[in-house]
């Protein structure tokens, strides 16, 4: 289960700390980074149900089912950087800030996978 918390926690800090916006259209950047990591998103709350409901067999599929989500994340933020080069100080926020507006859901659940592996 650490694996799993460390996967969503490197997928955060890989795209808020070092995706790239090199274009003025914030939420348009917003959104491709969004849709990279909604997989991920999808794959935390389904993890999650699962280990809520103790179900095993569910459980280690879907951790299998995170490292994939995981794997397209690291090649889409890729993508991403080539286009737009990386992410620094006031576009950096801007973006963050952007994608609180496009994607708040995902976000949120990233955030709460976050504070999962803080505990």
């Amino acid at each position: 289960m650490k694996q799993f918390y460390t996967l969503i926690l490197a997928g955060i800090f890989f795209f808020l700390a070092g995706c790239g916006t090199g274009g003025e259209n914030y939420e348009h950047i917003a959104k491709e980074i969004c849709d990279c990591m909604r997989p991920l998103s999808e794959s935390y709350n389904s993890i999650k149900d699962a280990r809520q409901g103790n179900n095993a067999e569910a459980l280690q599929r879907f951790v299998e089912e995170m490292e994939a989500a995981n794997e397209a994340l690291s090649d889409c933020a890729g993508r991403i950087e080539e286009r737009y080069g990386e992410l620094e100080g006031e576009r950096e926020e801007r973006v963050k800030a952007a994608m609180q507006k496009v994607c708040p859901e995902v976000i949120s659940t990233l955030n709460e996978a976050e504070d999962a592996l803080m505990q």
